[in-house]
Parts: structure tokens; sequence; C-alpha cells
């Protein structure tokens, strides 16, 4: 895919958390959008000093490509992006597009570690989206909590709060999903196949989010528990991205649950990891954190049912079906669905492509190209 207008942009593009989804947001991006690209990034760890020090790591040793000319720059929200223009002014120059991954005004707090929210991470953002040219939301969710948050936080500053400081980043935000590299499938790939002692044993609950706190694992096993002591016929696969410290909670359950695991660990084949999110009859979240969900949008893609809590970016993607309202219901409404399916009067696994194709590749990378355009001229 190209953008319009003649010649082709020359885009500078910095990610200083390359990990994740931020990394296969990069790479789609990049190589789907035909554009002379500059891609300077940082590995996706120490995500605070990242926010903190990136300005200064990119100006200082990237200084020839920085002084490259270019038609846009291109930057994650991770990036403080005033900073940077104060170190190569000559940026200043160039449209800025901010884009938003997450917003660090609400990202949940981790209450063992301190239980305040270090407010440095939330208002470097606000200050970067007033140097933005376009900030780039990819959910409404985002775009919308950020803004809250930030207008409770100026209200409680002193003084010398500059007025309409909120309205003009409104004013300049849109938002944009992220496109997703979805695997075609053919009609029947959604169908349930267990029959007879692999439907006995139940249907398989996928978790493939990161191993972190803001995930909730410990509302998600505490479910399952709950199905153990109501003798809930399920199986579990566990995956998704885990860091050097991961919660104790998923070895412990790891433990508790036995035989009822049926995959346990990070899957670093794509091949292999669609393979098994392929077999999975439910695709559950817990989080606490979410501006998009690329996980479960993958599952669901690949036939499985979505159970999401009714919160965050969700709401803008899954039917109420989909969705339980408050934590408590989720071991119910678990049992209820493990008990009709291996009585085989529930059919859980189904063609749920309508749900995930309009975040697919080709049909959200026109946006952004039109997007890339009207900000070039």
């Amino acid at each position: 895919m190209s953008t319009s207008g003649g010649r082709r942009l020359r885009i500078l593009y910095l990610e200083p958390y390359e990990a994740g989804s931020h990394a296969a947001f990069t790479r789609t991006l990049t190589t789907g959008i035909d554009a002379d690209w500059t891609v300077l990034t940082l590995p996706g760890r120490h995500w605070k000093w990242r926010a903190r020090g990136a300005a200064a790591w990119f100006a200082l040793e990237h200084a020839a490509e920085l002084a490259a000319a270019y038609d846009l720059l291109f930057v994650s929200a991770y990036l403080p992006l005033a900073e940077l223009l104060g170190l190569v002014p000559a940026l200043a120059r160039v449209p800025r597009l901010l884009f938003f991954h997450e917003n660090q005004l609400v990202f949940p707090v981790r209450d063992e570690w301190s239980g305040e929210r270090d407010l440095h991470f939330g208002f470097t953002q606000l200050v970067s989206a007033l140097a933005a040219t376009r900030c780039v939301f990819n959910s409404a969710w985002n775009r919308d909590s950020f803004l809250a948050a930030a207008r409770e936080l100026l209200g409680r500053l002193p003084d010398a709060v500059p007025r309409g400081w909120v309205e003009r980043v409104a004013e300049r935000s849109v938002v944009l999903p992220l496109p997703l590299d979805l695997p075609d499938l053919p009609a029947c790939a959604g169908e349930d196949v267990p029959r007879g002692s692999a439907r006995a044993a139940g249907p398989v609950i996928l978790w493939s989010h990161r191993w972190e706190h803001d995930k909730a694992p410990e509302t998600f096993f505490a479910a399952l528990d709950r199905l153990v002591e109501r003798g809930v016929p399920f199986r579990v696969a566990i995956c998704g991205e885990r860091f050097r410290e991961a919660p104790p909670i998923f070895e412990e359950a790891r433990a508790r649950l036995g035989g009822r695991v049926a995959h346990f660990g990070w899957v670093p084949s794509r091949e292999e990891y669609l393979r098994l999110v392929s077999g999975a009859q439910l695709a559950v979240s817990t989080a606490h954190h979410e501006f998009f969900g690329v996980a479960i949008l993958e599952a669901v893609h690949l036939g499985a049912r979505p159970l999401v809590p009714d919160r965050l970016a969700y709401r803008e993607i899954y039917q109420d079906e989909y969705r339980y309202a408050v934590d408590a219901a989720l071991p119910l409404e678990l049992e209820r669905l493990c008990r009709a399916w291996t009585d085989g009067t529930l059919e859980l696994r189904a063609d749920r492509r309508a749900v995930s194709e309009r975040f697919r590749a080709s049909v959200v990378l026109p946006r952004y190209a039109e997007l890339f355009d009207e900000l070039a001229r």
C-alpha cells in the first residue's frame, strides 16, 4: 500500500519500546505502507528509563539520521516529544504524529510497589501531545480516558495552568485501531470438532496475555480454582509474553491445576502460536488495562468465543453477550459455558470474523496512509 500525491513520503519512525504489540505495529505499518521509512527503535525493556531517556538517546546516538529531511515524524508516546524537539529543533518544522499505544494517566498502579501513581510519566505525555501536530489513539477508550484524566490532573495544579490545554489536544486527536496481521482462514475454521472423551474433558480456556499485574491473573486463576471446586470440566492453555519477573501466581496455579493444563508458557513460533489458539474454545480476559487487546482479537479471529470484562476498550469491540459485568460473575459464566459445551448443548467455536476483519491491516492501513498524506500536505 502506498501513500498518494506523487513521490514517496520520507517518514522518520521512533519507537523506544519495541516489544509485543508495539513491535508488531512497527512491522505491519512500515512494511504495509510504501514510503521511505527511517526506523529507529530501542528494545522493549526498562520502560521507565525509556520514557525518561529516549529523547536524549535518539538525539545524541542518531544525530545523523535525525538531521535528514523528512515529510513526517512518527513517534510512540513512550518518547518525550517536546524534549526531542528541544534537542533537535529542525524536527519542529516537520509534521509530528504522536501514537498512543497506551496512556500513563490511567495505566493501573501496582499496589505492592507503591500504591501511588507517578504522575511524571502521564504529564510528560500531556506535554508531548501539546507538541504534536496530530495525536493518534488506538481506541476511543484510550483517547477519552487520557483527556478526562488530563483535565483532572490540570485541575489539581496550584497556578499557571495554560487555558485550553486539554481542548487543544482533543482537537488534534483521532482514533485509528491497530492494523492486525490476521491469517486467512477457510469458512469452517471456527467450528468445534471434539467428540467423545475429548469433549468430556471440557473446553480449552485460553490465557494469551502478558504475564503482568495489570492483566489481573489472580482474578483469572481464582475463577479457575472455583471451577475445580465445583467439578466443572475444563482445560487451560496459558501462553502470552513472559518477562523476567512474572507474578508468582502463574507457577502456583500451574501446580494446583495439574493435568488440566494443556499448555503453559511462551510460544516463540508464530505458526505454533496460531495452532495453539486455534484449538481453544474460550478466550478470557480479566484485564484492568486494555487500550486495544490484540491477543483476544486474534483468538476471536481464529474461532474462540471471547469472554471479557465490561470495561476498557472491550466495550467498543465486543457485544454484550461476550462481556461479564463484574469480576465475581466470571466463574459463574465460565461454569455455564463449560458445562453446556461438555454436554453438547452449546458450540463455543464459531466463525466470528465479522468482529475481527475490520481490524485487518488491509482495511486499516489505508486510513493511516490518508492521514500521512494529509499531514505531509
